[in-house]
């Protein structure tokens, strides 16, 4: 009878201190190492690694989690960030992944100065064209305060800045759902036109503030509602595969910023 293969994969801390402790301590789990990834570049952690094991029996996995528990992070075996493939082309999720809600802080705080962003190749996608929604909205709203106060540049701007959340959202929809997409896509179209009297009247409507709502619920929901599963496509691929003969200013400004 084959005996069944159990694969782990963990995250780990102190990778030379994790192989001193098997070679000295526990020789036993050398039979059980399939391979150590240690990121080779300046800029990554010495401290953190990823490792992967397989056992022939759930005891003989546990002893290994008991003995070996205070160097083990995480069974990262589910996540696709730390397979061989992303490991050897993006490293380590921990050297580019970050928490949406930081960077919005950060956001507001520079308020509508212009700055330029630079984007890691692994970064989910999902998380980076919120990024960018965030950012056109701070302007959007930034736009409509200097069109109440009988701005003369207002109304190209706003139309401007319709252009690219639309856009954002319309490339957006193999990772987010589509018909929430089609949805505000549809409502951004009263900020098209350039005409101020126009203008005037939809933000000074309640159709405005309701879009604003859903712009503000939809960049902070974290359940993961209106995502689909390719929502946490690398940022590389999904420029690969969508954006590569884009010339929209968005789909530029994505590419120059991707590293």
């Amino acid at each position: 009878m084959k005996k069944c293969t159990i694969k782990r994969r963990y995250l780990i801390q102190n990778p030379k201190e994790v192989v001193k402790s098997i070679l000295t301590t526990f020789p036993s789990y050398k039979k059980n190492l399939q391979q150590l990834f240690v990121e080779n570049h300046p800029d990554a952690s010495d401290r953190l690694a990823v490792l992967g094991t397989r056992f022939h029996t759930l005891n003989e996995l546990d002893a290994f989690e008991n003995d070996l528990g205070s160097f083990l992070c995480a069974d990262v075996s589910g996540d696709k960030r730390y397979k061989n493939r992303y490991l050897s082309l993006f490293g380590l999720p921990q050297n580019y992944d970050f928490s949406l809600l930081d960077v919005y802080k950060k956001c507001d705080k520079i308020g509508v100065r212009a700055f330029d962003f630079d984007f890691a190749s692994g970064m989910s996608t999902q998380k980076v064209l919120k990024v960018l929604l965030y950012r056109e909205m701070q302007f959007l709203e930034h736009a409509v305060e200097l069109l109440l106060d009988d701005d003369a540049k207002a109304p190209k701007t706003l139309c401007k800045i319709a252009e690219n959340i639309r856009y954002i959202l319309s490339i957006g929809r193999g990772v987010f759902d589509d018909r929430m997409a089609e949805r505000l896509i549809r409502e951004f179209e009263s900020l098209l036109s350039e005409d101020r009297e126009i203008l005037l009247k939809f933000v000074q409507h309640q159709a405005y503030t309701t879009l604003l709502l859903d712009m503000r619920f939809f960049l902070r929901e974290q359940s993961g509602f209106y995502l689909l599963k390719k929502s946490e496509m690398p940022l590389l691929f999904f420029v690969k595969k969508h954006l590569k003969k884009e010339e929209f200013r968005i789909a530029k400004r994505l590419k120059k910023a991707l590293y």
